[in-house]
């Protein structure tokens, strides 16, 4: 099972059929999507302030993606953070045409024009992007 296919029995719930299942008509406040890992760990939380849903894409407003160590350590490895984005469902992957910050304990990235692919753990961003390390580099110049 795909982690982000869990969305599915929200749609459900929500009553959301045939041509409606395409987009909701009224937009969800404060959306929350966790996922798990085959073993019923923690893999993501994706969030927003509100959310378009469709069968197989959400469109996002503040985006809150935390993304997990997916183990029983239960922490947050990373946080992304967006104004806007959009989920597709089928290729588990995030992205948005704006800002992006990405925030782990030894780096942060911002920039514009990213996307987030969660089978391979893999962040670009094409544009304008920034990165500063909060880890010490000794040597890099060397």
């Amino acid at each position: 099972m795909k982690p982000l296919r869990l969305l599915l029995p929200l749609v459900c719930v929500l009553g959301l059929t045939g041509a409606e299942s395409t987009t909701s008509r009224t937009p969800v406040s404060n959306f929350k999507l966790p996922t798990f890992t085959k073993d019923g760990y923690r893999s993501m939380l994706l969030q927003g302030t509100e959310a378009q849903v469709g069968a197989h894409r959400v469109e996002l407003t503040g985006l809150n993606l935390s993304l997990f160590t997916g183990d029983a350590r239960n922490q947050v490895e990373t946080i992304i953070l967006s104004p806007t984005a959009v989920a597709d469902l089928e290729t588990d992957i995030i992205s948005g045409p704006g800002v992006v910050r990405f925030i782990r304990d030894d780096v942060e990235i911002t920039g514009s024009e990213w996307r987030y692919d969660h089978r391979g753990k893999k962040v670009s961003i094409a544009r304008h992007s920034r990165v500063v390390f909060q880890a010490q580099m000794p040597d890099i110049l060397k």
